[in-house]
């Protein structure tokens, strides 16, 4: 049976290290949108934005939730899991196969576009992976019922680049 295409941006499903998933409160920035499960990144004057991954910037994190700050109120609060090195889970997009040989290779998320206003949740995916230094590093297939490797697999990734991480990431294997 085929994986089902439901993109739905970044979810904690644990910890590398064993520790607790936790999030903290950052000040979305002005005029910005941010939907659950969106990559985040920290700009001057330590706001939020919804990041790509060809902003050239260190991540901060994954939001936890949805915030709307379009109406320019400004001074909102997102939380966001910021920890490095929590393990996410995200849906290879479309076109895109993920198979086992991708474990321990790096990927780079699709073009940020917009999420649902409608389930309020990211439509962030996983681009092909490579061997070069990406965003994320793949460490396995989600364990879930009807995920297979292939398209639309959900697989989990921790951050390669992350601003909290010592190094910028390191190339894939």
């Amino acid at each position: 049976m085929a994986n089902i295409d439901n993109p739905r941006g970044l979810w904690p499903i644990g910890h590398l290290t064993g520790g607790r998933i936790t999030t903290r409160d950052f000040t979305v920035t002005t005029g910005a949108t941010i939907y659950r499960g969106d990559i985040v990144e920290m700009i001057a004057g330590g706001t939020v934005d919804p990041a790509a991954a060809t902003d050239g910037v260190k991540i901060i994190g994954v939001a936890a939730n949805y915030v709307n700050d379009s109406a320019s109120a400004g001074s909102k609060k997102i939380a966001v899991y910021c920890d490095p090195f929590i393990i996410f889970g995200i849906q290879s997009l479309t076109g895109t196969t993920i198979a086992v040989t991708d474990v321990g290779e790096s990927a780079d998320p699709d073009t940020y576009a917009a999420g649902s206003p409608t389930t309020y949740l990211s439509s962030t995916e996983l681009a092909a992976s490579s061997a070069q230094t990406a965003l994320f590093h793949i460490i396995g297939l989600v364990d879930e019922p009807n995920n297979a490797w292939g398209e639309h697999a959900d697989v989990m990734v921790i951050f390669n680049e992350h601003r909290y991480k010592a190094s910028a990431g390191a190339a894939g294997i």
